[in-house]
């Protein structure tokens, strides 16, 4: 009998030692992102984008991008990758972090149309066109607009509106959680992207009617309950294209960087982007 539970015994441990080195050797670095952005698909891998992804790195997706730099500081994920401008404004108002800042891709912003309604398209790309000053104009008058101070904002406020069929509307979908592009001042919105959809359909004769969801549902609204068009920071690629038509760019110097705890050195040699990649690709633990 003592022989058998010997036995038992250390087939248990062996059985403990495997298990613990499985969970050992299996361990990743974690990122957060934001669920259904750039830098989500950035990390994933997505051969639309031509992104290939990082296998050795687990990907956490969060509703914003204030959750993913919560997550970060919580010890959940070792590092976020998230829009440069919006990322910058998070570190500002989270002690104890701070930004690679290297691009890891270069964006441009487009607004996106449904796809049938082409008409609708070629007069947006008009107004972006004979509008540009105006729009450098918008773009310049939120510098400084961040996530701590964007319910302080005592600009302009643009008011939802109410969808109705039987009026000339310009019906926006997006996603007001990104400043300085777009965020909410009571039951209101405001931002870049809110007022360039305003200087659009001001335009274009059109009453213009914001509605606020999820940033991975916008491009599969449009067309759906009268929903024409969706801007939110929303970068042209082919993989959205492939769904909506996008105007010409509005905004061209976004690009995705690294967000980590401000005592981690991981990627403080790094000087270029393929010096941030090479480092992505050999993260083990």
């Amino acid at each position: 009998m003592k022989k058998i539970i010997s036995i038992v015994l250390a087939a248990a441990l062996m059985l403990c030692t495997l298990f613990a080195l499985a969970s050992c050797g299996g361990a990743k670095y974690k990122v957060g992102v934001q669920s259904g952005t750039t830098g989500w698909s950035f990390m994933a891998g997505d051969a639309d984008w031509e992104f290939t992804g990082f296998s050795n790195i687990d990907v956490a997706s969060y509703d914003n991008g204030a959750l993913a730099v919560s997550a970060l500081k919580a010890g959940n994920v070792d590092f976020v990758v998230i829009d440069a401008e919006v990322g910058k404004d998070l570190v500002a108002e989270n002690a104890g972090t701070k930004v690679i800042d290297i691009a890891l891709t270069t964006e441009d912003y487009g607004i996106a149309v449904d796809k049938n309604q082409e008409e609708l398209l070629t007069k947006i790309n008009g107004v972006l066109s004979s509008k540009k000053a105006e729009i450098e104009a918008i773009i310049e008058k939120y510098a400084g607009v961040e996530d701590s101070n964007a319910a302080s904002w005592s600009g302009d406020v643009i008011p939802a509106g109410e969808y109705d069929a039987s009026k000339n509307q310009l019906v926006v979908a997006t996603n007001a959680a990104f400043a300085p592009f777009e965020f909410t001042v009571g039951n209101g919105f405001a931002g870049i992207d809110m007022e360039i959809a305003k200087l659009v359909a001001d335009t274009l004769g059109m009453e213009l009617v914001i509605k606020d969801m999820d940033f991975d549902a916008i491009t599969t609204s449009l067309g759906v309950n009268g929903v024409d068009i969706g801007i939110a920071g929303m970068t042209i690629n082919p993989a959205r294209q492939k769904v909506v038509n996008f105007t010409d760019s509005y905004y061209t110097d976004a690009y995705q960087v690294i967000i980590v705890k401000e005592n981690d050195t991981t990627f403080d040699d790094c000087k270029t982007t393929e010096d941030v990649l090479a480092k992505l690709n050999s993260l083990s633990k």
